[in-house]
């Protein structure tokens, strides 16, 4: 007899490893039931069982469980796109997309689908009792399955094991089932979209891709316990070089399908535990470039100033609802919380400028104050010995403050009903700003 091809090798030992297993539990019960049997009953009970095991033998034999197997295939579904993702209840049907390299580059993008993949690994939905019908469409030899041969109508495996033509199409026909469903339909517990046409509506169904998704769980678990991620992970802990990547997927979100019995939505739904991986989506944070105060002598409180609208107007309104009132312990602080915070703002702003050691010295050229410019210039010092000599005096710190005192003097009287923002108010503006200067001198300098 001529030597099989691989595939349809990969099938008869399938076949074979499942007989395998099932002589294994049954001869264990044979020797239970011999050994508690009466010695009177015990030739016929052996007769009895010895014929049972030829009849498992019988339908183990590669053309009499393929048969069986061809009959029990329309109560599963090969898919791979799943309806009970959505809900487990649901009774609509499944989609099983063949990808194709051809397909995938044609249609090559940015954007992960189940188009762009080379290969998806199908997944299995139905009567669980014929699980092992699905195993047998997964087998595969030399990149090709029996799953592919089926659905492209023809498969040199089935017909090398069939005894006759009329055997390989029952068989092919039969297992094709597995790949379709009996009708077209959606069930009312899962997502679905009815589409203006022009007669009317289609109904859309969107469906779960399982095998996309098995495709990125297989990515990150990957990256997460291969032995080759253990040691990239292990050299990083330990500062030591190592020649390989270390690849880490940030932010990622856990999705669970099927609660404590993850075998009711799919057969890779169980080998993933119920999991489903979802990456981040989100954007990036936008960051705002740093723009250099380098106009007019108000560029800088300018700048500033679109930061700050919002902590002055909150600052403005209380003090409006408060106007009338006899001031408290209580008010004091929060007005003092209020200003405290425009501060914040105000240091946060000039930080941002003093770290721009790449344009030190642009200050030279500029209309700013001698203070501003000492202040928001820091590396210039390093160009300039005159200059860091003005820096290391703390006078320019209270003219800063004086700045902002008369800054904010300005923001709150500007359309307000409030008056009076006069002497009081600068001194007490200039004192804590100036408080908050000195308090903070070492981190702000940050050229000396």
């Amino acid at each position: 007899m001529d030597k099989l091809n691989p595939l349809a090798e990969a099938i008869k030992q399938y076949i074979a490893d499942r007989l395998a297993t099932k002589l294994e539990a049954f001869d264990k019960s044979t020797v239970k039931q011999c050994a508690d049997a009466e010695a009177e009953q015990l030739a016929a009970l052996e007769q009895s069982l010895f014929e049972l095991r030829v009849e498992l033998v019988s339908q183990y034999h590669p053309q009499n469980w393929l048969t069986e197997a061809a009959k029990r295939a329309g109560q599963i579904s090969m898919v791979t796109h799943a309806p009970k993702y959505t809900h487990s209840d649901t009774r609509g049907m499944g989609v099983y997309f063949q990808s194709a390299s051809a397909v995938a580059q044609t249609n090559a993008s940015a954007y992960l689908y189940s188009q762009s993949m080379n290969e998806l690994a199908p997944d299995v939905v139905g009567n669980a009792a014929a699980l092992d019908v699905a195993r047998l469409l997964q087998q595969e030899a030399h990149g090709q399955s029996l799953l592919m041969e089926v659905a492209s109508g023809e498969s040199t495996a089935l017909k090398e094991l069939a005894a006759n033509e009329e055997q390989y199409q029952i068989w092919l026909q039969g297992l094709k089932n597995a790949l379709q469903d009996k009708e077209l339909k959606s069930g009312q517990l899962s997502k679905q979209l009815y589409f203006p046409v022009e007669n009317g509506y289609h109904l859309l169904s969107p469906l779960y891709a399982s095998s996309l998704s098995q495709k990125l769980y297989d990515k990150l678990t990957d990256s997460f316990y291969s032995e080759s991620a253990k040691i990239v992970r292990d050299a990083r802990r330990k500062g030591r070089y190592c020649a390989e990547d270390l690849v880490r997927f940030p932010n990622i979100a856990v999705q669970s399908f099927g609660g404590t019995k993850p075998q009711n939505i799919s057969q890779l739904n169980t080998s993933r535990y119920g999991r489903g991986y979802l990456v981040s989506s989100q954007p990036p944070t936008w960051e705002t470039r740093i723009s250099i105060p380098s106009g007019n002598k108000h560029s800088f409180w300018r700048q500033y100033d679109r930061r700050a609208w919002r902590a002055v107007k909150n600052l403005r309104d209380y003090l409006e609802r408060i106007a009338k009132r006899t001031s408290t312990v209580e008010r004091r602080d929060r007005r003092v919380a209020l200003v405290d915070e425009l501060i914040d703002i105000l240091l946060i702003c000039a930080a941002e400028i003093q770290q721009l050691h790449d344009r030190r010295g642009w200050s030279a050229i500029t209309d700013l104050s001698l203070a501003e410019q000492l202040w928001l210039d820091p590396y210039r010092c390093e160009l300039d010995e005159e200059f860091k000599q003005q820096r290391g005096k703390s006078d320019w710190q209270s003219d800063i403050a004086r700045q902002f005192a008369t800054w904010l003097n300005s923001r709150l009287s500007y359309k307000s009903p409030l008056s009076g923002f006069g002497d009081v108010e600068f001194q007490e503006w200039n004192r804590l700003l100036e408080r908050k200067l000195l308090l903070l001198k070492e981190d702000l300098e940050v050229g000396r």
